[in-house]
């Protein structure tokens, strides 16, 4: 961090904890987060952080964020992937606990990237060299197109309706939605999903994203040009990119100082209440 001139980290665990079984996941959940609120307490002017949760356990997966909310300091929650094991995505009514306790304690859920379902990524993957098979269904392609999917899942199926203070934060420049926008709009409008909002309307209101270490001009101008400076977070991606070259992409950015301060820090400092 101080070699890459960051200030602050906001840390979080990537393990997909959705894969244990409920009782195990309630304590490994917990334990993880203790742990990572002593990480915190040690430099709390350097570090943040988003929460672990028991997926297999709504009810105790909303408890748990609750704890770490209210007791913990913590400032949201991390979803690696499906939060189960049966492949099920947050649309799911099984799932409402949680998002009613994001939605009351007005924290915002990050949509990292998951590993596909087995059965799309035979579908959709298999065939190919095993390493080209693997990069592809993963960070190649895969898991981005996972998270997108995701985040229409819950815009189609009025979760945001139902709950309107729910933030999401997506990475790699949202995984792929805003580019489709205009087309999600025009396929699937308001008479088609019998819903308020279109899609891009629900999708620029809760939705933050986030470069996640993809540097990359013409993808910001375009998010910039289409979610507004006020809807972008700067992150990395550490460990699996350093943070050499993070801070000297936004410093020369050709945008103004101001949109520069809110994507470096003020967007963060009001969504994560830092």
């Amino acid at each position: 961090m101080d070699a890459g001139k960051i200030d602050m980290q906001v840390l979080s665990y990537t393990t997909a904890t959705q894969l244990i079984p409920a009782p195990e996941a309630v304590s490994i959940a917990q334990a993880a987060n203790n742990e990572m609120a002593e990480r915190v307490k040690r430099y709390p002017d350097r570090f943040a952080a988003f929460a672990t949760l028991p997926w297999a356990d709504p009810k105790a997966a909303a408890d748990e964020l609750e704890r770490t909310v209210k007791e913990l300091n913590f400032k949201g929650v991390l979803l690696s992937g499906r939060p189960s094991a049966d492949a099920t995505f947050l649309d799911n009514p099984k799932f409402e606990p949680v998002l009613e306790m994001a939605n009351f304690l007005k924290v915002p859920i990050y949509m990292h990237p998951g590993f596909p379902a087995r059965t799309v990524q035979e579908a959709y993957y298999a065939g190919l060299d095993p390493v080209v098979s693997a990069r592809l269904s993963a960070f190649g392609w895969g898991w981005h197109a996972e998270v997108g999917v995701h985040m229409l899942r819950m815009i189609l199926a009025g979760i945001f309706e139902k709950y309107p203070d729910l933030q999401l934060i997506a990475g790699h420049w949202g995984e792929m939605v805003p580019f489709f926008l205009a087309r999600l709009d025009e396929a699937l409008s308001k008479e088609a999903t019998h819903l308020p909002k279109t899609i891009s309307e629900t999708f620029i209101n809760h939705v933050y994203v986030t470069p996640s270490g993809m540097f990359t001009l013409p993808h910001f101008q375009f998010i910039l040009q289409v979610l507004g400076a006020d809807r972008i977070i700067f992150s990395v991606d550490y460990p699996y990119i350093g943070n050499e070259n993070a801070r000297a992409f936004l410093e020369n950015a050709p945008i103004s100082p101001s949109d520069k301060e809110k994507i470096a820090h003020g967007n963060a400092e009001r969504l994560l209440k830092l």
